[in-house]
């Protein structure tokens, strides 16, 4: 059986969503859990505790392993939806 963690336990076991911007070229995203939607212009991801879109031109998802994805490209915005 799985047993959920309370959100302050998150941190201390790295289940936080960690961003890592770097300008408007690349995003780093940690403890991604699935790929939702991937096309040139956006790029929606699922992680523990919320679904991130990101916004722009020319986008491509590099290095996706088991709990992390990079995602380069014009990078124009990000939106951040808390899952119920």
């Amino acid at each position: 059986m799985r047993k959920k963690f309370n959100p302050p336990v998150y941190g201390w076991v790295y289940l936080d969503t960690y961003l890592h911007l770097h300008g408007n070229e690349q995003l780093r995203v940690e403890n991604c859990r699935r790929i939702l939607e991937y096309n040139e212009v956006l790029v929606r991801l699922q992680t523990l505790d919320m679904i991130v879109e990101i916004w722009g031109t020319g986008l491509r998802v590099f290095d996706y392993n088991d709990s992390s994805v990079t995602v380069t490209g014009k990078i124009s915005s990000l939106n951040l939806t808390e899952k119920r």
